[in-house]
């Protein structure tokens, strides 16, 4: 079976190696979509009433591009391309870009820098994902510090995939390649997105607050960085980032260090 993965990034440097490590053995090719502008064109924040500039091209918010190139993985394909808004941006990846030059593939993964799998779940997911034509993993999101997890929210997409045996293309989608009538699958993917380094939440945190509301976003909440996530103790409630929206994580629950992916 030809699966290619899918990637894009603006920052992600702490877990781009695991994650492409983790889906190595199972794919044929690897296309990672750079940017170096946020979405919304915005050049900058307004973080505590103070303007935050954001890096300018060619410089960089991190070293996630050079990252990925230090992996020298053949299958790696590294494509520039820049989007106003991310709705409906996978499907312009497959459509407009893929499969014009590289052809169309038994199956499309999407997957996000920081998505981890382990060996076992990625094989199922991989299989149950056949029976499918638009399916998702579930997520078992890592907090920092690697030994709590969010309660799991199925309603969030984890890696997407796409069986393109009945399909000339994708058809329209949503941020995350989703689409209605998603198939919500048995195997799960570890998401270490709030597991990543200050760094690169900081600039997470800048970016979403500059361009959520120009790409009619959900809007995050200021305060979340400081006050949910840098100074978080096993006390801290209401974590969701989405302004309004904090008891939809109610709180983090402890999680087995046996149970994370080997390639961490």
């Amino acid at each position: 079976m030809k699966i290619h993965a899918i990637y894009r990034c603006l920052y992600g440097e702490d877990f781009i190696q695991a994650s492409i490590r983790s889906i190595d053995e199972a794919v044929e090719k690897i296309f990672v979509f750079w940017d170096d502008t946020a979405w919304g064109d915005c050049n900058h924040a307004i973080y505590k009433g103070q303007r935050v500039d954001f890096p300018k091209p060619p410089a960089t918010f991190d070293r996630v591009v050079e990252r990925i190139k230090a992996l020298n993985n053949p299958k790696v394909t590294l494509i520039y391309d820049h989007q106003y808004d991310n709705a409906n941006q996978f499907t312009h990846f497959t459509n407009d870009i893929l499969m014009p030059q590289f052809g169309k593939p038994d199956m499309y993964m999407v997957i996000e820098v920081d998505h981890v799998f382990r060996p076992d779940q990625l094989a199922q997911a991989v299989a149950q994902a056949q029976a499918h034509v638009h399916s998702s993993a579930r997520q078992i999101e890592i907090w920092k510090g690697m030994t709590h997890r969010v309660p799991e929210r199925v309603d969030r997409p984890g890696v997407i995939f796409w069986n393109m045996a009945t399909l000339s293309g994708l058809p329209r989608t949503g941020r995350q390649a989703d689409y209605p009538g998603r198939v919500v699958l048995d195997a799960h993917v570890h998401n270490m997105g709030f597991a990543v380094s200050p760094h690169v939440m900081y600039w997470k945190h800048m970016t979403a607050l500059a361009f959520s509301r120009l790409i009619n976003d959900s809007q995050p909440s200021e305060a979340w960085l400081e006050d949910k996530w840098m100074n978080w103790t096993t006390d801290t409630r209401d974590l969701e980032i989405s302004e309004g929206c904090g008891p939809q994580i109610p709180c983090v629950v402890p999680y087995p260090e046996s149970q994370l992916p080997p390639v961490l």
